[in-house]
């Protein structure tokens, strides 16, 4: 079982990524609002600095020894 601070990570990493996925459909639905697409696309933006930030703290997990099993 992993340690709450890894279980955690990991899931939120699952559940940006996904919206990210996602974030690309209504981007493309968007194509005749303007408004709707940019804000999606700040959506996305903001999404992927934060799964850059969730990364990195996953890599100083494992560097650190941290993402080990309970």
């Amino acid at each position: 079982m992993l340690k709450n601070v890894s279980y955690n990570l990991l899931e939120t990493i699952t559940i940006v990524s996904k919206s990210l996925y996602r974030y690309d459909t209504y981007i493309l639905d968007a194509a005749n609002s303007k408004s709707s697409k940019e804000l999606w696309t700040t959506f996305k933006a903001q999404r992927e600095k934060e799964l850059s930030m969730l990364l990195k703290e996953l890599k100083n997990q494992i560097d650190s020894g941290m993402l080990a099993l309970e």
